[in-house]
């Protein structure tokens, strides 16, 4: 793990910052093909009970978790609840961090739905293609022409094909704050 992490760094220039005792006895998935880096290092990091937080300094800070499951892209943060009537595994957790962090990264590109400190938490059920079949605002912000965008904007990604073994929706609730 810390020779994946060393590697990703260098290949990425961002900095990582996580102590050395969580790498010990862990091995990273492989990452292969284009993609963003929240995109990679949430893959490199799949399984292994470690979890990444951007800072607004642009460094990463690795850390393991055995309960939370969010992923922060200042100025916006994703958080899922768990899934519900499921045992806690571990790819089910990374295809719900993947999601998330889809979501997170099409909102954070849109200045209207990022100039404001907002909470809003989303019901989200997609097809074995990884559209969206459904996708309900479950607590607004109270600002109807926000929501309205933000559900518009999350109704029109498209998603990795979901574990045949998704049989339900994926709950995500999203805090974007201004970053002062």
């Amino acid at each position: 793990m810390d020779d994946a992490l060393t590697r990703f760094g260098a290949s990425t220039g961002l900095q990582l910052l996580y102590d050395a005792s969580l790498a010990s006895g862990r091995r990273s998935a492989a990452v292969e093909g284009v993609m963003e880096p929240r995109q990679a290092l949430v893959r490199l990091l799949e399984g292994t009970g470690l979890f990444a937080r951007f800072t607004s300094g642009g460094a990463v800070v690795i850390y393991a978790s055995s309960s939370s499951s969010a992923v922060v892209l200042n100025p916006i943060t994703a958080v899922a609840a768990p899934l519900v009537g499921r045992r806690d595994d571990g790819a089910m957790r990374a295809y719900a961090d993947r999601a998330r962090l889809r979501v997170a990264e099409a909102v954070r590109r849109d200045p209207e739905l990022t100039r404001d400190d907002v909470l809003v938490r989303l019901r989200l059920r997609l097809n074995a293609e990884g559209r969206v079949s459904d996708a309900v605002i479950q607590e607004g912000t109270g600002d109807a022409g926000w929501d309205a965008r933000f559900l518009a904007l999350v109704s029109s990604l498209r998603f990795e094909a979901p574990p045949p073994e998704l049989s339900q929706s994926l709950r995500m609730e999203f805090r974007v704050s201004r970053g002062r």
